[in-house]
């Protein structure tokens, strides 16, 4: 019955992310309450979400941002981005996607999303190029290049996968090397990349953006001094660097944006009254929510329904490929309502369950299920980073279809080919 009653208020999720008809985090906030009254969780787990580390980063990051966005520096890229527009509209979009891809290799994808929209902002609502059509993207970059270089949290993807199934296939000899979630993830990124590089014109050019920054920035050259201006951006520099060496500063990293907000509001720079707003907007309310929908969603059951359902779609003697792309779609579509880490812990076990049991080389299926889970794109509720992009955007999930299903389905076939080419399950 649990299940069932997760199943239910995840659908009503959706519904209502669909309807918007009220603020998504209004949406999220309903279901918190629900799991309560339907005995699911307790009080305090169920409102858990603001205390994630995902939320304690992001948002006191909404209220550096802000401050940020009214500075004159964020005038002076407007302008530059403007012309850059202008003359070379491939080259910035080339230029907002290469950055996010490196960004996605040190900075946690939420935090990354959440500076790129900052800058996106800069973009004038008019043209070809607006911050409406880019945003969703630049997620699909992010999703695509999220932690894949093995440096940084990339260099440790590798020992996460393999310590969620070597309890139930011990031989050493199917152990991921280091280097193998890289090899695996060249051919998705390359076509991802490359998918989203030309298809942002999909996109809708006019939309609800958040664009409250924007409106404040009108004065910007005349709302800081000088030396307020570069106490903020020693300040966001740190901060910056405090997430890309994240190896060295460990959890403390998403600890870096309070110490920011503090800082500016010892030194004068920052009101209380203005962090105490920038911190409490629709955003943050709706991705503690999505946390715990999500979290309810791993502990419920529904990870073993779906690998019934998986278990029954294979059949017998199936291809390797056949294989490959089932745990592909599974996978890729499961991740946009479970969040990333709970579709990693569901199918990692159960994709080597079922190797273990046919008898098949359980390498390919265990990278499709430990780095294609990222791919999630469809609805905010995959991720923070999700959320963070459709709050921003302020996108109906059904309307940017035409953007996202194409993607998916790239997702899904390129990650099927590339560990077919890697590790086929009769290797």
């Amino acid at each position: 019955m649990e299940l069932y009653i997760v199943l239910g208020i995840t659908l009503f999720m959706i519904i209502m992310f669909v309807w918007h008809k009220v603020p998504f985090g209004v949406t999220t906030m309903t279901c918190c309450v629900l799991l309560v009254l339907t005995g699911i969780m307790d009080i305090p787990t169920a409102f858990s979400g603001f205390g994630n580390k995902i939320v304690v980063l992001l948002a006191p990051f909404m209220a550096l941002s802000t401050v940020l966005s009214k500075t004159s520096v964020v005038t002076k890229i407007s302008r530059l981005m403007n012309v850059a527009k202008g003359k070379h509209g491939m080259v910035l979009v080339i230029s907002i996607f290469l950055v996010a891809a490196i960004f996605g290799q040190f900075i946690p994808a939420t935090a990354s999303i959440a500076i790129m929209v900052v800058f996106m902002s800069t973009l004038g609502a008019s043209g070809e190029i607006t911050p409406n059509r880019l945003i969703l993207p630049l997620l699909g970059i992010s999703s695509a290049f999220k932690f894949r270089i093995p440096i940084g949290n990339g260099a440790t993807n590798f020992a996460t996968i393999n310590a969620m199934y070597e309890g139930i296939m011990p031989d050493g000899k199917y152990a991921l090397t280091m280097i193998d979630p890289f090899l695996f993830s060249i051919i998705p990124m390359v076509v991802l990349a490359a998918y989203c590089l030309f298809a942002w014109r999909l996109m809708p050019k006019d939309g609800v953006v958040n664009t409250q920054a924007i409106e404040e920035r009108k004065d910007a050259v005349a709302v800081y001094s000088r030396k307020q201006e570069i106490i903020i951006y020693v300040v966001f520099i740190a901060v910056t660097l405090c997430m890309i060496l994240n190896k060295f500063t460990g959890d403390l990293m998403y600890l870096a944006p309070a110490v920011g907000v503090l800082v500016l509001i010892f030194t004068g720079v920052l009101k209380t009254q203005e962090a105490v707003k920038s911190m409490t907007i629709d955003m943050i309310w709706m991705i503690a929510g999505v946390l715990i929908v999500a979290d309810a969603l791993g502990k419920s059951g529904a990870g073993e329904l779906i690998g019934n359902f998986l278990l029954s779609a294979i059949g017998e003697n199936p291809s390797s490929f056949t294989v490959m792309l089932i745990f592909a779609a599974v996978t890729v579509i499961t991740t946009n309502f479970l969040s990333n880490m709970a579709t990693q812990a569901v199918f990692v076990p159960i994709a080597a369950s079922i190797a273990l049991a046919a008898g098949w080389d359980p390498r390919g299926i265990i990278l499709i299920c430990g780095i294609a889970n990222m791919f999630d794109i469809a609805f905010p509720s995959g991720s923070g980073e999700a959320a963070v992009a459709y709050a921003a955007g302020g996108y109906n999930p059904f309307k940017v279809l035409k953007f996202t299903v194409p993607y998916m389905l790239l997702a899904i076939l390129s990650s099927a080919i590339s560990a077919n080419l890697l590790y086929p399950i009769y290797g």
